[in-house]
């Protein structure tokens, strides 16, 4: 509730992030590897090249390993075997069956996914992308005009070229669309982390004061009525001292979620500092917003924590300020934080109206 939308340009992938995404692409591609040798090693098989028939068996149980050390973490491992295998599998199948076949085009796809692998170096992505490169045109060099081990029928080498042509132009395309996929989930979640509180989950106080400052400038084209509320926790550094950080923890993120359910969509809810808590009722008029801040008074002092001896209750003390016609939203927030330590020294548990 209350969390700004997600801007463009935002930040690129963290390593972990980026190597989470990257095991999620290498995983990807091993099943759809996988499913291609199946079917390759069944035409092998029906046109009696059984070494390529073999090959492919082996290739198929690479891949089912290579997924299974993923899901051990075990990137480095698995990258090495894929990438092996592609070329020891595309070499092989043009010395079978020779380059007419197409089965070099699958080189092609070892050297992006290479590169946006997290776990070797640039410097040495960049040569093994060079050597892989190399590779290719020297194969190209040799075993274009070389005659193959295996002599395969035009139209079935035809079918069989084309087939890994288009092959290799869809492994390539759904590997870029789910790359950029999940670019675009990092994105959002860098952008969630670096706009929420990490214990609340509500919005943080640089995304508040983002916030506040869109209100500012909505209100200048669209006068209306708007009112700050200040949430203060009675008694938060007794309540940690007393029965340790995870309680405190326990109240403040029990007091946020009282505070988020009990607002609009509308409103703007964050963890301000410490055990404070800024709530922002945009279009709400004075009336209004002593309502909710009762409510949400009542609601908090409902709140029972269960402890080792007996139940822990909390209270909050509120500050409520209406913005001005001329005023500025922090100085609204001022008034509001003066009249939540009104409140503070009168006995806490209230609405104090700045």
């Amino acid at each position: 509730m209350g969390k700004p939308a997600r801007q463009d340009g935002a930040s690129s992938l963290t390593p972990s992030v980026a190597s989470d995404s990257f095991k999620l692409l290498l995983s990807s591609g091993c099943l759809l590897a996988g499913v291609t040798h199946m079917a390759f090693g069944v035409l092998f098989y029906q046109a009696k090249v059984l070494p390529m028939a073999q090959v492919n068996i082996a290739s198929v149980l690479i891949y089912v390993l290579a997924i299974l050390l993923l899901r051990h973490d075990r990137v480095a491992l698995a990258l090495f075997m894929v990438i092996a295998e592609v070329a020891a599998h595309a070499v092989l199948a043009v010395i079978a069956v020779g380059w007419e076949s197409g089965f070099h085009y699958y080189l092609l796809i070892v050297i992006p996914v290479y590169l946006v692998n997290q776990v070797n170096k640039w410097p040495f992505k960049i040569g093994f992308a060079t050597f892989i490169g190399a590779a290719y045109v020297a194969l190209d060099w040799y075993w274009r005009k070389a005659e193959p081990a295996y002599q395969m029928d035009l139209g079935t080498l035809a079918y069989l070229h084309r087939f890994n042509l288009v092959t290799t132009i869809a492994i390539l395309s759904g590997l870029t669309v789910l790359y950029v996929h999940l670019i675009n989930q990092a994105e959002d979640r860098l952008h969630e982390l670096a706009t929420t509180d990490s214990l609340t989950g509500l919005l943080n106080r640089r995304s508040m004061l983002a916030a506040l400052s869109h209100e500012q400038a909505v209100r200048q084209r669209q006068p209306h009525d708007t009112c700050v509320l200040l949430v203060d926790i009675d008694h938060f550094k007794k309540l940690n001292d007393s029965y340790g950080h995870n309680m405190g923890d326990w109240a403040l993120k029990a007091v946020a979620e009282v505070l988020e359910a009990g607002v609009r969509d509308m409103d703007l809810v964050a963890r301000w500092g410490g055990e404070e808590f800024l709530i922002v009722l945009p279009f709400a008029s004075r009336d209004t917003a002593l309502a909710v801040a009762e409510r949400l008074r009542t609601a908090i002092s409902d709140l029972r924590f269960p402890s080792k001896d007996h139940t822990l209750r909390v209270s909050a003390t509120l500050g409520l300020a209406e913005l001005r016609a001329d005023e500025r939203v922090d100085q609204a927030i001022q008034r509001a934080d003066a009249a939540l330590y009104r409140g503070k020294d009168n006995g806490r548990n209230q609405v104090v109206v700045g």
